[in-house]
């Protein structure tokens, strides 16, 4: 069976729980050599990137904290030394703050831009640094539908999403001349484990979620990496600038 990204090289940020390991899990089973950095949890990278491997594949990678933005251009450099030359970027790394617009701090807004927004956008222009004179690869930036839709109690974190979208959107209008094809994935509510606790210890959180989802379910990571996949693959040659919604029907109401 063809394998829809034998010979590709991959990064993947927030690659140790979730949509991120994930990804670079479905990555790895289509044939893609991988860079994973993860966070904190730097036991669940190296389950990741344990089972990356038993693909056959060449995979390493390393715990890392991108509110530090001093930690992106090396990261990067460890990136491409292991790879030897970057076909795709995936930028999964998020972090949240769930509370009232008037009790978000100043610390909160800084450390969630640069996370979510300010973290991805350098490490895209570091990728296109790289990718230009090659006249191609792919970035793929896995927002939200936060950044489509306003959410309660969540604005912080909308509005970094919602500035990781329209990234997309411009990095695809100047990269694509070059080559490189720039596209978004927004989920919607995804089961990893940080939402199973959100649902299970918040009442009646799970029941109202769900009620706006059309199809009745929530979404598995596994799911997000098939349209990642995808994205990164040949079958989506002439995507470009796309914000693909995957919410099960959430936000066509």
């Amino acid at each position: 069976m063809r394998l829809r990204l034998e010979g590709k090289t991959a990064f993947i940020t927030g690659a140790s729980v979730g949509i991120g390991s994930a990804i670079a899990r479905r990555f790895a089973e289509e044939g893609c050599s991988l860079y994973l950095a993860g966070g904190r949890n730097q036991k669940s990278l190296e389950l990741t990137l344990e089972y990356c491997k038993t693909q056959g594949i060449s995979a390493a990678g390393e715990g890392i904290d991108l509110s530090n933005l001093a930690n992106v251009a090396p990261l990067m450099n460890r990136a491409l030394l292991h790879l030897g030359h970057l076909d795709i970027l995936v930028n999964c790394a998020g972090i949240r703050c769930n509370k009232p617009l008037e009790e978000v701090t100043h610390e909160e807004v800084v450390a969630l831009f640069q996370v979510n927004a300010m973290a991805s956008f350098m490490l895209s222009g570091l990728a296109a640094k790289h990718m230009i004179p090659r006249s191609g690869g792919q970035i793929i930036n896995i927002g939200s539908t936060s950044g489509e839709a306003g959410v309660p109690n969540n604005s912080l974190y909308c509005a970094t999403k919602g500035a990781m979208h329209l990234m997309t959107k411009a990095h695809a209008a100047e990269l694509g001349p070059k080559g490189i094809r720039v596209n978004a994935i927004a989920p919607g509510t995804t089961l990893s484990e940080g939402t199973k606790h959100r649902v299970e210890t918040e009442a009646g959180r799970r029941e109202r979620l769900m009620s706006n989802i059309p199809l009745g379910r929530f979404a598995t990571p596994e799911e997000i990496a098939d349209c990642a996949v995808f994205m990164a693959s040949g079958e989506a040659s002439y995507m470009n600038g796309a914000v693909i919604l995957v919410d099960g029907g959430r936000l066509c109401q």
